[in-house]
């Protein structure tokens, strides 16, 4: 056996799947199924061992018909265009994503400023009527008894009106 040959590959697969979008996915399985982490990680190990086996194959059936120096030539370039691609084309699902965060952290800044705020607490009421079930518990760790809250400010940029139009924005499914 060609130790140099094993760890040469072991190493370039290795880094190569370091933070891939494998690994996050077998990491977000496994930390949605706790109760099942052998499942998850043979589940994985054999897709990615199913997937090895068919750039082998692959490989040495291609090795037959071009020079391998040529593979190689291939294999790089076409690294360097995903690597451009990935640098200079938008991820729309990125943008997405950083969007509903960007909402998230609106949220989260508007509660934790104005929380107190009697305005705010008159929106969380409101939202309440509507007794969505997603909302409920958290509703009710929002509600601040009377005697804590304090008069409206009359903030330029008044997070309780923020929050009704994200609020409303959420319920028509936009966004």
């Amino acid at each position: 056996m060609d130790i140099r040959l094993f760890l040469w590959t072991f190493a370039a697969v290795f880094l190569a799947e370091l933070g891939d979008k494998t690994q996050l996915a077998t990491m977000s399985f496994a930390a949605s199924n706790r109760h099942a982490l052998l499942l998850v990680f043979i589940a994985s190990a054999l897709a990615l061992v199913t997937t090895s086996a068919i750039g082998v194959l692959a490989g040495g059936a291609l090795a037959r018909l071009v020079d391998p120096k040529y593979i190689r030539i291939a294999a790089g370039i076409l690294f360097i265009l995903i690597g451009l691609f990935t640098l200079f084309v938008p991820d729309r699902k990125r943008e997405r994503a950083f969007g509903k965060l960007a909402d998230e952290l609106e949220r989260y800044v508007a509660v934790e400023q104005c929380r107190t705020c009697a305005k705010f607490q008159g929106v969380v009421r409101d939202m309440a009527a509507h007794d969505h079930p997603e909302l409920r518990s958290v509703l009710r760790k929002l509600a601040v008894e009377p005697e804590e809250r304090h008069d409206e400010l009359g903030c330029r940029n008044c997070n309780a009106e923020r929050i009704r139009a994200l609020f409303e924005k959420g319920r028509s499914g936009t966004g």
